[in-house]
């Protein structure tokens, strides 16, 4: 499935994978650069939903990044007609080593009861049953955020940060990546939507040494499903 948004000169290839139950689909596409400075590309529009062989689908996806580095994930999906396992994995975010940056995470997920029978869960995968993690260097975890809940009707909205953008944590340790990931189990025929934002900032001291380095600060490379 292509970008739906326009491709620009110099943009690059971006992905995020999506495993629904133990079927695996890759989505690529160009980012173009938005209003505010971000880069971002639409890889599955609403009215065009894509739909694994289990009758699970994928109802809207965008992945988002910014030259900070920063990184986040926009989504929506849909159970088939048993709980059903989702990963949405976003891009490797590559950039100039970073000596004890500050940083800071946030995410929500909306979760929906579709059903005539009532009720709707979203269970989390993550340690502390939380949906979605936000990591650095391949595997170590910044934060794990929003904890799993339950429903009897309608939609809810829950959301969690670990710092913000006035109160950044201190990551003590030399950063060359990030990535994002929700996990979760959703319950049959209902459906469940969330965005994501890990945001890394260098620490003061460590700016002008990366100045020189960071004509190509981004470089985004294929995650192997």
């Amino acid at each position: 499935m292509l970008c739906a948004l326009v491709i620009t000169a110099n943009a690059g290839l971006v992905a995020v994978t999506v495993t629904a139950n133990d079927e695996a689909h890759t989505f690529y596409g160009r980012t173009v650069a938005s209003p505010d400075g971000s880069w971002e590309c639409l890889l599955v529009a609403p009215a065009q939903e894509y739909v694994f062989s289990d009758g699970s689908a994928v109802t809207d996806l965008i992945l988002r990044m910014v030259d900070d580095p920063e990184v986040g994930i926009e989504f929506g999906v849909r159970a088939n007609s048993s709980a059903t396992t989702f990963s949405i994995l976003s891009e490797v975010v590559v950039f100039a080593p970073m000596v004890n940056p500050t940083a800071y995470a946030s995410a929500g997920v909306t979760l929906t009861d579709r059903t005539p029978t009532a009720g709707a869960t979203i269970t989390g995968l993550f340690a502390g049953g939380k949906t979605h993690q936000a990591r650095y260097n391949g595997s170590s975890v910044f934060a794990n955020l929003v904890s799993g809940f339950s429903i009897g009707s309608g939609s809810q909205t829950n959301s969690e940060e670990y710092g913000n953008a006035f109160s950044m944590i201190t990551i003590n340790d030399t950063l060359t990546s990030i990535e994002s990931e929700f996990k979760f189990t959703l319950s049959g025929k209902d459906s469940a939507s969330g965005t994501s934002n890990f945001v890394v900032v260098p620490e003061p001291s460590s700016i002008i040494a990366l100045v020189g380095g960071l004509g190509s600060l981004l470089a985004f490379r294929r995650r192997r499903a």
